[in-house]
């Protein structure tokens, strides 16, 4: 389960306040959480700011990805007793291959911020123990080719196309990302108006949510039932954020899981007694944007705070085997992540992101 941002900026502070004591050299036995929560609050505490918040959006989640495309590269020696040296451009390009479930804005997004990711990623090697990086001038134009290349990739694949057997047969991918380039001068641009159209009416194609079949429960809940499930919903919400750290539980996610109490009892039937792990993916899956408008806002690891949520709920008797849900739940935190990012990025205009990437 991956923290929402507050909480990733809680345990960095913490962490920080640990390596001040820690004279020895040897490092600690890797743990991936702790590795990319630290980089994630790193980058959220000196970077937040910087951005409109949808460039700050797509630039987490791909620093989030990467950071995981790192380790899965080094694993071996990421978990052995040595420092790690990354080859950062490798990482980089196989980061944005591999995003095959956004939403072609985030791409165009990136452009702005991608050189910032690679500089502090760089920054923040040279004072790890555990990790350097190996890179090349940045060049930018070579960056918005890989990724034309990754949306025309995108493009067949939200089609339901063999994409392997398409590259072997014709030159349709590479066809698509020039007809995506819009040259201007020595700088290359993405012509946006061409991509919008050639996406308008295709749908992201997301992984396949595990447990997501669940039917409405029967009997079904009586309207007054359903009203009380909502009311509980709403004080166990306002009380999970009073008990919390302060500033851990933001706006936006007392509306994700007050929706979560509503939408359960009115389109699946279920209080919170009944709940489930496949309840509650199929409604994140089926039913939440009808209850839940997402915004801009630390999205990256928020999915994850409903495991958590579950865990108060727990404590406080109010649903029964936790274990079982949590272990049922782990494909829902990432799913819900992108799906609201794909969401808020979907309702962009090319306007929108046009003055979004504009250098300032």
């Amino acid at each position: 389960m991956k923290q929402g941002k507050s909480a990733q900026i809680k345990a960095f502070k913490h962490q920080n306040t640990k390596h001040k004591f820690r004279e020895n050299k040897k490092l600690a036995p890797f743990d991936y959480n702790e590795f990319a929560g630290f980089l994630r609050a790193r980058f959220f505490l000196t970077k937040n700011t910087a951005y409109q918040p949808a460039v700050f959006e797509a630039a987490s989640f791909f620093l989030d990805d990467l950071i995981a495309t790192m380790v899965q590269q080094n694993f071996s020696a990421f978990t052995s007793d040595e420092r790690v040296i990354v080859n950062l451009n490798e990482a980089m390009q196989a980061t944005l291959v591999q995003s095959t479930d956004r939403d072609w804005r985030y791409f165009v997004l990136l452009t702005p911020v991608l050189y910032d990711i690679q500089a502090f990623l760089a920054k923040e090697g040279q004072v790890s123990p555990r990790y350097g990086v190996q890179t090349t001038k940045f060049d930018p134009n070579f960056w918005k080719m890989i990724m034309r290349t990754v949306m025309a990739v995108n493009y067949f694949r939200f089609q339901g196309q063999d994409v392997a057997k398409l590259m072997s047969e014709s030159s349709a991918i590479d066809d698509l990302q020039f007809k995506f380039l819009k040259q201007n001068g020595d700088a290359d641009d993405f012509d946006l108006e061409t991509i919008q159209e050639v996406f308008r009416g295709l749908t992201v194609t997301l992984p396949d949510l595990k447990n997501a079949d669940a039917k409405p429960l029967t009997p079904a809940l009586t309207a007054e039932q359903q009203e009380e499930e909502i009311a509980f919903g709403k004080r166990m919400v306002e009380t999970f954020q009073k008990t919390s750290t302060a500033g851990v539980v933001s706006d936006q996610e007392m509306a994700l899981l007050q929706a979560l109490h509503q939408g359960l009892a009115e389109k699946l039937q279920a209080d919170h007694h009944q709940w489930t792990a496949s309840l509650i993916a199929t409604f994140v899956k089926e039913n939440l944007f009808d209850y839940w408008q997402p915004v801009f806002d630390s999205l990256d690891g928020l999915g994850g705070e409903i495991t958590r949520y579950l865990q108060f709920l727990a404590n406080k008797k109010a649903v029964t085997d936790f274990k079982k849900m949590e272990a049922g739940l782990t494909d829902v935190d990432h799913y819900l992540d992108v799906a609201a990012l794909n969401k808020l990025l979907g309702q962009l205009t090319v306007d929108d992101v046009e003055e979004l990437v504009k250098e300032k």
